[in-house]
C-alpha cells in the first residue's frame, strides 16, 4: 500500500520520498548491524534462577525480590533501546507492537516470582507476629501474678509509709508541745526575773531614797548642833562680856584699918 501512494504522488516528491527511503534503509541497516539485547531475556535467566518452590525463607525472598527490581529495570531499558530502533524502519508501529508484546510477556513471566516472594514474606511476617503473641499470651499469666504482687508490695509500702507518718506527725506535735511548754516556761522565767529585777530596783531605789533622807537628817541635826554650840558660846561670851563689864563699873572698897600694933602699909 505505500508503494502504491508513492504512484499517486506528484513528480516532484517522488525525488525527496526516494531520499527518506533511502536513509530509513540506511538507518535499518546500521541498527540491524548491532544486535539487540532480547527484553525477554532478563526474565529468563531470573525464573531459571529462582524456582518457585525455592521461594521458601527470608533470606532468598528479600534477594530474589531485589533481583526481580533488577531485572525489571533491565528490561525496562532493552524495551527502550528496542522501541528507539523501531523508529528507525520503515514498519515503525509493527515494530512498536512487537516490542511491546515482547516487554508484557518479559514482565509476565517476572511477576510470579515477585508475587510469591512478597506473599512468603508478608506470612513470616503474620507468623512472627503470631509467634510473639503467643508468647505474650504465654507470659501474661505470670505477668498477671508478678503484677499483682507487685500491687500489694506497693500496697504494703504504702501503708508502711502511712503509719511511719502518723508516728512521726505524733512525734512532731509531742515535741511541739514539749517546746511549746518549754516555751511558755522560759517566757514565765523571764517574767519573773523581769519582776524580780522591777522589785530589787525599787527596794534599792527606796535603800536610797532613805539613805539620802537619813543623810538629809543628819546634816539638818549636825547643822542645828553647830547652830546651838554658836549660840551657846555666843550666850557665853555675852555673859562673860557682861560679867566684866559689871566689875568695871563697881565701886571702890573702903581702906581698911589697920589692927593696933601693927605698921602702917608703905605706899606702893
Amino acid at each position: 500500500m505505500e508503494f502504491a501512494s508513492l504512484k499517486l504522488a506528484p513528480r516532484r516528491l517522488v525525488p525527496a520520498l526516494a531520499a527518506a527511503l533511502l536513509a530509513l534503509s540506511a538507518g535499518a541497516h546500521a541498527a540491524d548491524a548491532v544486535p539487540l539485547k532480547p527484553v525477554a531475556e532478563p526474565a529468563a535467566e531470573l525464573t531459571a534462577r529462582y524456582p518457585l518452590e525455592s521461594l521458601n525463607s527470608v533470606d532468598v525472598a528479600n534477594k530474589a525480590l531485589n533481583d526481580v527490581a533488577d531485572a525489571k529495570a533491565e528490561v525496562a531499558a532493552r524495551d527502550l533501546e528496542q522501541r528507539r530502533v523501531c523508529y528507525t524502519k520503515f514498519f515503525v508501529n509493527h515494530c512498536l507492537d512487537a516490542a511491546k508484546e515482547e516487554r508484557r510477556l518479559a514482565l509476565k513471566a517476572i511477576r510470579p516470582i515477585d508475587i510469591t516472594a512478597n506473599a512468603f514474606l508478608r506470612k513470616d511476617r503474620a507468623d512472627e507476629r503470631d509467634k510473639a503473641l503467643a508468647a505474650n499470651e504465654a507470659k501474661r499469666p505470670a505477668e498477671e501474678t508478678q503484677k499483682a504482687q507487685d500491687q500489694k508490695e506497693k500496697e504494703l509500702s504504702n501503708a508502711e509509709k502511712v503509719k511511719q507518718g502518723a508516728a512521726k506527725e505524733k512525734e512532731v506535735a509531742a515535741n511541739t508541745r514539749k517546746h511549746l511548754g518549754e516555751a511558755d516556761k522560759r517566757v514565765a522565767d523571764h517574767n519573773a526575773r523581769e519582776l524580780k529585777a522591777k522589785q530589787d530596783a525599787a527596794v534599792k531605789e527606796s535603800q536610797r531614797a532613805a539613805n539620802v533622807a537619813a543623810f538629809e537628817k543628819k546634816a539638818q541635826d549636825s547643822a542645828a548642833r553647830q547652830r546651838e554650840v554658836a549660840a551657846n558660846k555666843a550666850a557665853k561670851a555675852k555673859d562673860l562680856a557682861a560679867k566684866k563689864a559689871a566689875e568695871t563699873k563697881a565701886p571702890a572698897a573702903p581702906p581698911v584699918t589697920p589692927p593696933a600694933g601693927a605698921a602702917p602699909a608703905s605706899a606702893p
